[in-house]
C-alpha cells in the first residue's frame, strides 16, 4: 500500500482549495472533487495506464556547441557526435533558456538576410540553427516493474535522443510519431534523477545535412509537438495497436451498425503470459452501446505479439456527419489471466458510423447522402507560435474553414498533429490525411504505414493521400504499389489518392481516387472520359494570391503569381475561372476541391527576401479574413442550399462585403492624383446596388461561381468624396434585403482589443483552460472617433499582462513585408490592426493524479514539487492591457476555467452544427 506523500498532501489540499473555490462559482460539486482526493494514493499497480505530460520544465539552446549567433548561418557539419557534452547529466545547463512543449525554436529568431543569403526555411529568413533540449526528471520508485517510455507526436527534423548520455533513440521524418522506450535502459534508475537531452537539426534534408528540411515553405524546428510520459505494465496494447472499423446495412433511413475490433498486445516481460482483452462502446451520451459479448484471451511469448478481435452490435446507430458529427469511444482493456484478473492496460479511440461511397460520376457520399467537399490546403504554421500551435489555435483555424462554408481539409503536405484531427472528429470536417515523402523506399513506406495507423480511427479521415505534386511523378511513381499495399494492410476502410499533374500512368492506375493539382476543367473532362471508372477530386487548386485590405497593387488574374508588387483584395475574376475553384467546384463528377491555401504562412512567399509569408490564403497570417475569405463565404455557404454537406445551415439569409476601403485615391500611391476609385463588391443577392453618399452609382448583376463568369459587382471610376460608400444587396423582385457600409476614416482617436478566441462568436469556447497550454487570440485595433478601424493605421502597439495567470507569447500583424519579430510584446499595426496571442500560465486545470506524479517526476517547471505554492486560484481572469503613444490604454480581461467542459474539444463538441462568424468584427 503506498503511502502520501507531504508533497502528495499538499497537492491534495492545494486541490481541495480549488473545489472550494469551484464550488462557491457553482461550476462543480465538492464531492467530486473529494472521490477522486480519496483515489490518490492508491499503488499504480493494477491501475491500467498513467499518461503523463512531459512539455513542462524544458531547458533550451540554440547552438551546436555554444548559442548560435542569430545572423550566423548554419554549421556547415551539424553532427555533434556520439558523446557531446551537452548529452551527460552533469553538463551544467542553468543559463539555458526556460522553455515548455509544444516549442518552435526557430520562431523567436528575427528575420536575417545575413544568416540566410538563400532565404533559408522556405524563403522565410527565418534562420535555421541547430537546437538542444534537456530536462531532469525522475521515474517514480513504484514504477519499478513496469513498462515505461516517451512518445514524441514530432520533432522536426533529425532528432537524436540520449539519456543519462546513453545514446537512446534517433528519428528522422519531421512529422510522424516515434517512441523511447525507458524501462530497458540501464542507466535509468527509478527514484533517481534522470536526465534527457534532444539534439534537432532542422536544417537536415532528406538527402542529409544542410538540404533545408523537406519542404519549401517553413518547417519550423524543436519539439514543435508534445510529447508524453507513459506507465503501464511489462504487457501491454502496442502502439497505435487499437483499430475499430464499422459496417452499416441501412434497412430504410435507419442503419444498422457493426463495429469491428482490432488490437495488438505486446508482451515486453521475461515469461510467458495470458492476458484476458475485453471490448467496451460507449455512445456520445455516454451511456454504453455494448460490449464484445466474450472476451479474448490470449497467450502471448515473451518479446512476442498476440492479436484481439471482437465485434459489438449496435442497432440505429447515431451517424457521424459534417452537421452532426457524432462520436464514439471504443475502449480496451486488458486484464490478467481470465477476466478476473489484475487490470493491466486500457486505452481508448475514438469512432464515428458513417459509410463512405465515391462514385465516378456522381462524386462522393457520406452517409447515402451526396456530399460535395469544399475545403482548404494548410500548412499548419501560425503568427507569433510559428509550427508550435496550440490548440485552441487550430481550433479557431478549423472554425475559420466552417466559416466561409470549407467543410475539408487537405493536410498539405504531411502528417498534421493529431490534435488537429480530434478537433476535425469533433466540428464535422472531412480530411484528406497527406504523407510527406514518397518514392518506393522503405522508409518512406514506414513512414506511411505510421501515418495510417496512427489515424485510422478518426471518422474525419476519409481519404489517404500518398503524394504531392512533382514528388508523384517520373521515377517515384514506383512508390504507388507499395504504398497502397500498407494503406491496405493496415486500414482498408478508405481510398488512396495522389494530388498529381498526370493521369493514366502507374500511379493513377494504383490509387483509388485520381487527385488533381492545378488543372483545369478540360483537363479533368479527359481524364474522365479515359478513366470512366476513376473517382475525380481536385484536390488543389487556386492560388490566387491577395494581401488583406490591399485597396490598390496588382490584380491577381491568374494562378500563383510571383511579382514584387503589393496584391489586390480583390481576386474574383481569378478564384471564380474553370481554371480555378470552378474546374471541381462546378463538375458535378469530381469529388470536390481543396483550394490552396486557408490562412497565410511562414515562407513560400512571392517574392523571397522582400516578403516572409506566402499570400495564398482566404485569411492572413494572423487569422484576420481578407476580402477572399467572403467571397467563399458567398460560393460555398450562401449560395449553397441546406444540405448535408453545408458547414451550417443559413435559411436563405443574403449578406453583402465590399472589397475595398473608401478612403482618397491620394492615399495611394498608383492612384494618387486620381479623382475616382474602382470598388468591389460581392454578395449570394442576384444583384448589388452602390451609394455615395446616398447618390446611387448604379446597379451591378451578381451570379453564383457555378453559372459562369461575374461571382461579383464592379463598379469603375466610382467618383471619389469623403463619406460614406453604401452597397445594397437586392433580392429578384428588387427588395433590399442586405447592407454594408464604408466610412472614409476621420481622425485616430483610440484603441480597440477584443477577444477573438475564445470566443461563441468564433465558435472557439468561453474561457482559456488553465491547464499551462491554453491561448487566447486577442484583436488590437486604431480606430477613429465613430469606432471604425483606421484602414491605414500602422501605430506600434505594445501589450502587457496587468493581473490573472498569463504571459505575452508574441504580436504579429499579418502583413507579409514585416520583419518584426515574433517573440516581443509589441508589433505595429497592418491596415489597423495587430494579433496577440496570450498563453494561461497556470495549470489548475490539469488532473490532479497528473499534478500529483509530476510534482515528484519533474525537477522544474509549474508542477514540479518546489512550485506547488506557486498554483494560482481558479476562476481569476488574464487582464490584458494595450497601449500606443498618443492614445489612452484599453484593457480586456478574458476569462479562465479549470472545467474541463472549457476545454479545446468540449468547445468543439458545443460548435458542431452551428454558425460561426468571422467577420462581425473585421
Amino acid at each position: 500500500e503506498s503511502q502520501i506523500t507531504s508533497t502528495e498532501l499538499l497537492l491534495n489540499l492545494k486541490f481541495l482549495s480549488f473545489l472550494f473555490d469551484l464550488r462557491l462559482s457553482k461550476r462543480v460539486k465538492i464531492m467530486h472533487g473529494l472521490a477522486i482526493v480519496a483515489a490518490i494514493g492508491a499503488a499504480t499497480a493494477g491501475s491500467g495506464r498513467d499518461i503523463v505530460s512531459f512539455d513542462f520544465g524544458w531547458k533550451h539552446r540554440p547552438g551546436l556547441t555554444t548559442w548560435a549567433d542569430p545572423n550566423a548561418q548554419p554549421p556547415m557539419n551539424p553532427d555533434p557526435g556520439p558523446n557531446p557534452p551537452e548529452s551527460t547529466p552533469k553538463y551544467d545547463d542553468t543559463k539555458w533558456e526556460d522553455v515548455q512543449l509544444p516549442h518552435d525554436g526557430l520562431i523567436g529568431f528575427n528575420f536575417s538576410a545575413t544568416a540566410c543569403p538563400d532565404g533559408c526555411s522556405g524563403k522565410s529568413s527565418i534562420p535555421r540553427h541547430v537546437l538542444w533540449y534537456r530536462k531532469t526528471f525522475t521515474i517514480p520508485t513504484d514504477w519499478e516493474g513496469s513498462a515505461f517510455w516517451l512518445d514524441f507526436e514530432g520533432s522536426f527534423r533529425e532528432t537524436t535522443v540520449w539519456i543519462n548520455g546513453v545514446l537512446s533513440g534517433s528519428h528522422v521524418c519531421g512529422y510522424t510519431p516515434f517512441r523511447v522506450r525507458l524501462d530497458n535502459i540501464t542507466a535509468v534508475k527509478t527514484g533517481a534523477p534522470t536526465v534527457i537531452s534532444v539534439f534537432v537539426d532542422p536544417d537536415n534534408g532528406d538527402s542529409g545535412g544542410r538540404d533545408h528540411g523537406s519542404g519549401w515553405w517553413y518547417e519550423g524546428g524543436g519539439l514543435y509537438r508534445h510529447v508524453n510520459l507513459i506507465r503501464t505494465a511489462k504487457v501491454h496494447v502496442d502502439q497505435d495497436g487499437l483499430f475499430a472499423y464499422s459496417n452499416l446495412t441501412w434497412a430504410g433511413a435507419q442503419p444498422s451498425g457493426i463495429l469491428h475490433a482490432k488490437m495488438d498486445v505486446v508482451n515486453n516481460g521475461p515469461t510467458q503470459a495470458s492476458v484476458c482483452v475485453s471490448y467496451t462502446l460507449t455512445a456520445p451520451n455516454g451511456e454504453s452501446s455494448g460490449s464484445s459479448g466474450s472476451s479474448d484471451v490470449l497467450s502471448i511469448a515473451p518479446g512476442a505479439v498476440g492479436t484481439s478481435v471482437a465485434d459489438i452490435t449496435v442497432t440505429n446507430p447515431a451517424l457521424w456527419s459534417a452537421s452532426n458529427p457524432n462520436l464514439y469511444n471504443i475502449s480496451a482493456t486488458i486484464q490478467e489471466g481470465d477476466c478476473t484478473g489484475q487490470l493491466l492496460d486500457a486505452v481508448d479511440a475514438p469512432h464515428g458510423f458513417r459509410s463512405l461511397r465515391y462514385d465516378a460520376n456522381e462524386g462522393f457520399f457520406l452517409n447515402k447522402e451526396h456530399f460535395k467537399v469544399r475545403g482548404f490546403c494548410d500548412h499548419n504554421n501560425f503568427a507569433v507560435v510559428g509550427m508550435a500551435v496550440p490548440d485552441r489555435i487550430n481550433l479557431f483555424r478549423a472554425q475559420a474553414s466552417r466559416g466561409v462554408g470549407g467543410n475539408g481539409r487537405r493536410t498539405s503536405h504531411n502528417p498534421p498533429d493529431p490534435t488537429i484531427l480530434s478537433i476535425y472528429d469533433r466540428i464535422g470536417i472531412v480530411v484528406m490525411d497527406e504523407n510527406r515523402l514518397f518514392d518506393n523506399n522503405s522508409a518512406y513506406i514506414d513512414n506511411m504505414a505510421t501515418l495510417v495507423k496512427r489515424d485510422r480511427n478518426h471518422p474525419s479521415v476519409i481519404v489517404w493521400s500518398f503524394c504531392n505534386e512533382g514528388a508523384c511523378e517520373g521515377a517515384h511513381e514506383t512508390g504507388g504499389p507499395p504504398f497502397q499495399a500498407v494503406a491496405e494492410k493496415f486500414d482498408g476502410t478508405r481510398p488512396t489518392l495522389a494530388n498529381m499533374f498526370t493521369f493514366n500512368d502507374l500511379l493513377s492506375n494504383t490509387i483509388d481516387v485520381q487527385g488533381f493539382s492545378h488543372q483545369s476543367r478540360d483537363k479533368l473532362d479527359s481524364c474522365h472520359a479515359a478513366l470512366p471508372k476513376k473517382p475525380i477530386w481536385g484536390s488543389e487548386c487556386c492560388s490566387c494570391n491577395t494581401m488583406r485590405d490591399q485597396d490598390e497593387g496588382r490584380e491577381t488574374l491568374h494562378d500563383n503569381p510571383h511579382y514584387p508588387d503589393l496584391q489586390k483584395s480583390f481576386n474574383a475574376r481569378c478564384a471564380e475561372s474553370n481554371s480555378a475553384t470552378n474546374a471541381s467546384d462546378g463538375a458535378n463528377y469530381a469529388v470536390g476541391t481543396m483550394v490552396w491555401t486557408l490562412f497565410d504562412y511562414y515562407g513560400e512567399p512571392p517574392v523571397g527576401g522582400l516578403e516572409v509569408s506566402s499570400t495564398y490564403g482566404q485569411y492572413d497570417l494572423c487569422g484576420f479574413p481578407k476580402a477572399a475569405a467572403f467571397w467563399y463565404r458567398v460560393q460555398w455557404l450562401l449560395t449553397i442550399e441546406d444540405n448535408p454537406d453545408k458547414t451550417f445551415p443559413t435559411n436563405g439569409s443574403y449578406e453583402v462585403h465590399l472589397v475595398e476601403s473608401w478612403e482618397s485615391p491620394d492615399s495611394f500611391p498608383s492612384t494618387y492624383g486620381n479623382k475616382t476609385r474602382d470598388i468591389h463588391a460581392y454578395s449570394n443577392a442576384p444583384s448589388i446596388e452602390l451609394f455615395v453618399n446616398g447618390k446611387s452609382q448604379g446597379s451591378q448583376t451578381v451570379i453564383p461561381m457555378r453559372e459562369g463568369p461575374g461571382s461579383y459587382a464592379e463598379f469603375l471610376a466610382v467618383p471619389w468624396e469623403a463619406g460614406e460608400l453604401k452597397a445594397v444587396a437586392k433580392d429578384s423582385k428588387g427588395a433590399a434585403v442586405a447592407t454594408t457600409i464604408r466610412t472614409t476614416n476621420a481622425r485616430a482617436a483610440k484603441l480597440g482589443l477584443t477577444i477573438d478566441a475564445p470566443s461563441i462568436a468564433t465558435g472557439t469556447g468561453n474561457a482559456v483552460l488553465l491547464d499551462g497550454h491554453d491561448v487566447a487570440l486577442l484583436r488590437a485595433s486604431v480606430l477613429d472617433a465613430n469606432g471604425k478601424v483606421m484602414h491605414l493605421a500602422s501605430n506600434n502597439i505594445s501589450f502587457r499582462v496587468v493581473s490573472g495567470p498569463g504571459l505575452i507569447q508574441g504580436a504579429g500583424n499579418g502583413d507579409p513585408h514585416c520583419h518584426e519579430p515574433n517573440n516581443v510584446p509589441w508589433h505595429t499595426a497592418y491596415h489597423g490592426l495587430v494579433r496577440v496571442v496570450v498563453r494561461a500560465t497556470s495549470t489548475a486545470a490539469r488532473p490532479l493524479r497528473e499534478r500529483q506524479l509530476l510534482a515528484s517526476i519533474d525537477s522544474e517547471g509549474p508542477m514540479a514539487a518546489k512550485n506547488v505554492e506557486l498554483m494560482q486560484t481558479a476562476g481569476e481572469p488574464i487582464v490584458v492591457e494595450a497601449s500606443a503613444d498618443g492614445f489612452e490604454a484599453v484593457q480586456v480581461s478574458i476569462p479562465t476555467s479549470v472545467d474541463p467542459a472549457d476545454s479545446v474539444f468540449a468547445a468543439a463538441e458545443a460548435a458542431a452544427g452551428k454558425p460561426v462568424n468571422f467577420f462581425a468584427s473585421g
